[in-house]
């Protein structure tokens, strides 16, 4: 109970925080490929290495090494051990505040670069990463349908199971169209 009402807070605060945001109207069947950089944001709960490890893989072939960021939590390191080397940005529960809100220092580390697009993997709602993803002011920001996820995100995949190894399938396939 107590973890839904810091959670409500901090989606306050977010709205608040973002309320002067607005995105602007895309063209999504060529977004994806004219973007140059990526930020990929690394789910929070444990994963399937291996799934991850393929769309790391996949976004790979469309950005090059140097143009790819990988947000993830310290400990969640080693579920990026079989994945390609990437440049990396690790953040650490000391970089969240009690309302699940990153602090200006992780923040500050993130904007100094620009981003086309940026991708939560998080399957469930986690406004750590959701937050970020807004706050990368990628044009394009890509997760799962989820509650909560509509102010965070423009593109969000719906899947039918709620199997990790089936949604990043799924949200491989959707990416795959444009």
């Amino acid at each position: 109970m107590l973890e839904r009402f810091r959670t409500k807070v901090g989606l306050t605060y977010s709205q608040l925080h973002f309320r002067h945001t607005h995105d602007r109207v895309m063209n999504f069947t060529d977004v994806l490929r004219r973007s140059r950089r990526a930020l990929v944001i690394f789910p929070e709960s444990s994963v399937d290495g291996e799934s991850a490890s393929n769309f790391l893989r996949y976004l790979l072939r469309k950005f090059s090494s140097d143009r790819m960021t990988v947000v993830i939590r310290e400990d969640q390191l080693f579920a990026m051990s079989s994945a390609p080397s990437l440049k990396t940005l690790t953040y650490s529960v000391r970089d969240v505040n009690t309302w699940f809100v990153p602090r200006r220092e992780l923040l500050q580390r993130m904007e100094n670069s620009s981003f086309d697009v940026a991708v939560d993997l998080n399957v469930n709602f986690s406004l750590t990463s959701a937050f970020l993803c807004k706050a990368s002011n990628a044009p394009l920001r890509i997760s799962f349908v989820k509650k909560n996820s509509d102010q965070f995100y423009n593109f969000q995949v719906k899947t039918r199971g709620t199997n990790n190894k089936y949604s990043y399938r799924s949200l491989l396939k959707c990416l795959d169209m444009f």
